[in-house]
């Protein structure tokens, strides 16, 4: 096989990965998972009725009127600027505390009925997703290096092979996550300190044009 060819069979399964991890970061959560928010959140809605709580009781109070107990009445206030012209500012509220307290059940019932209904692939478990994701990013390092150095030895047999323009900076100067440089890389910097311009207007022009690699910490 051709440094090319080699270098594409690499670029295929390094793609697979990239793949891989964004359906791991964008899938959607199983579907126990799902209806564990749907209970969290009628659980939640419910215990945000407390005004409803203390308006039912106010009625056992002897001088209490049925009247006067608004017992469902959902009140707010919206700041309207004064001015020449009358402003209509949008107000939002909900009525999902007063209907989880008092059909807290149904609700619940109703929306886990429709998460069973839905036909979709679920993701990994979110629990799993962290050591998952930390595999298939090793793996991904591991592919990467040896594209580097295949890339390398094409460079050294007069056969150069464009890096991708996607190729992680940390890999090409070979440097690990607590901040050291392997060998190559700092051969790669002396490389390319050594084959900078003698004349100064050349190398000012050549500074100015070069995107510095970020590169991490």
């Amino acid at each position: 096989m051709t440094f090319v060819q080699k270098i594409n069979k690499l670029r295929e399964e390094i793609q697979q990965v990239n793949e891989e991890l964004k359906w791991l970061e964008d899938s959607p959560i199983t579907k126990e998972e799902f209806k564990a928010r749907v209970v969290e959140w009628v659980r939640v809605e419910t215990n945000n009725a407390e005004d409803v709580d203390r308006r039912l009781a106010y009625l056992r109070h002897p001088d209490a009127s049925a009247h006067r107990s608004a017992m469902l009445e959902i009140s707010t206030r919206a700041h309207v600027p004064g001015g020449t012209h009358p402003t209509i500012a949008p107000v939002d509220f909900s009525i999902a505390p007063q209907l989880a307290w008092l059909f807290g059940d149904q609700i619940k019932q109703t929306l886990l009925a429709k998460v069973d209904a839905m036909d979709y692939v679920p993701g990994l478990p979110l629990a799993e997703r962290p050591a998952r994701r930390k595999q298939l990013e090793q793996n991904r390092r591991v592919l990467e290096e040896k594209e580097e150095a295949l890339i390398c030895e094409s460079e050294e047999a007069n056969t150069p092979v464009h890096r991708r323009a996607d190729a992680d900076p940390a890999v090409v100067l070979g440097y690990e996550k607590d901040g050291v440089m392997g060998a190559e890389g700092e051969r790669k910097v002396y490389v390319s300190r050594q084959s900078q311009p003698s004349d100064p207007a050349v190398s000012q022009a050549i500074g100015q044009s070069i995107i510095p690699l970020a590169l991490p910490r």
